[in-house]
C-alpha cells in the first residue's frame, strides 16, 4: 500500500502555523479594486477643481454696466435718475456705467423694466419727434379716453369732437366726426381716465397738422380712439 507525501507548507502558511493564526488573504485580493476607486475619486475632485476654476474666471470677468433703476415708456427722454450700477458679465450689447453721459437725454426705443440691462439697441440720440413730426399736448375729460389706460408706444386717432351746443338733428358732426390726426404715437400720459381725472396726453403727429390739432384741444373739442397698442 502506498502512502501520499504531504506537501511542504509554504512560507506563508508556516508561519501562520507558527503564530497560531490563520492568513486571510481578502484584504490582498480586494487591493486593486480600491486602487482603482481611489482613481475614480481622484479624476472627480480633479474634475470639480476645473469646473471652479472656470467657475471663478466666469466671475472674473463681469463688467459693471447700465441697468434700469425705475420703469422707463417707450419714447420717454432718460435722466440719470433712470440708471443705475449692476455688474454682469456675458450680455450683447450692454452700456458701461463709463458711458453714462452718452445714455442720459436719448430716448428709449422699447418699454424698460426696472432691473433691466440698458442696451444699444433700447437707446436712440435720434431727436424725438423727427423731421416732419411734431409734439402737441391734448387735454382730455375723462369720456374722451380709453377707460383702459394709454401708454407710450400706443397709437391713436385724434378725433374733433363737437361742443355741448351742438344741434343734433341738424349737424353731421356725430355721423362723420372729423380726424384730425390718423395713427398719432403717444409719447407720454398722465392722468387716469378711469378715476374721473383730466387726462393730459402728449402725441406725436405730422408737423402740419399740429396746429390745428393744438387749437381744437384748447377749445375742449377733441377725444382720442386707440387703434394699436404698443407691440402689437
Amino acid at each position: 500500500m502506498s502512502t501520499r507525501t504531504p506537501a511542504p507548507p509554504s512560507s506563508s502558511s508556516r508561519e501562520g502555523v507558527l503564530s497560531g493564526r490563520r492568513i486571510d488573504d481578502r484584504r490582498l485580493r480586494a487591493l486593486p479594486r480600491r486602487r482603482g476607486l481611489l482613481a475614480v475619486a481622484g479624476l472627480m475632485i480633479a474634475g470639480s477643481a476645473l469646473a471652479g476654476a472656470v467657475l471663478f474666471s466666469q466671475l472674473g470677468d463681469r463688467t459693471d454696466v447700465l441697468a434700469v433703476k425705475e420703469d422707463v415708456a417707450k419714447g420717454q427722454v432718460i435722466t440719470e435718475k433712470d440708471l443705475e450700477r449692476k455688474s454682469v458679465g456675458g450680455v450683447d450689447g450692454a452700456i458701461l456705467v463709463s458711458a453714462l453721459d452718452t445714455v442720459v437725454g436719448t430716448t428709449a426705443t422699447v418699454d424698460m423694466v426696472a432691473g433691466q440691462i440698458v442696451t444699444d439697441s433700447m437707446v436712440t440720440s435720434d431727436p424725438v419727434p423727427g423731421d416732419g413730426r411734431a409734439t402737441v399736448g391734448l387735454s382730455l375729460d375723462a369720456a374722451r379716453a380709453p377707460s383702459a389706460g394709454l401708454g407710450a408706444g400706443d397709437l391713436v386717432s385724434v378725433v374733433a369732437v363737437p361742443s355741448g351746443t351742438v344741434d343734433l338733428g341738424a349737424s353731421t358732426a356725430l355721423d362723420a366726426p372729423q380726424i384730425l390726426a390718423r395713427e398719432a404715437e403717444v409719447l407720454d400720459v398722465q392722468g387716469s381716465a378711469t378715476e374721473g381725472a383730466t387726462v393730459l396726453v402728449t402725441v406725436v403727429v405730422d408737423e402740419d397738422d399740429a396746429s390745428t390739432i393744438a387749437a381744437y384741444s384748447a377749445a375742449g373739442l377733441v377725444a382720442v380712439v386707440e387703434t394699436a397698442a404698443a407691440g402689437d
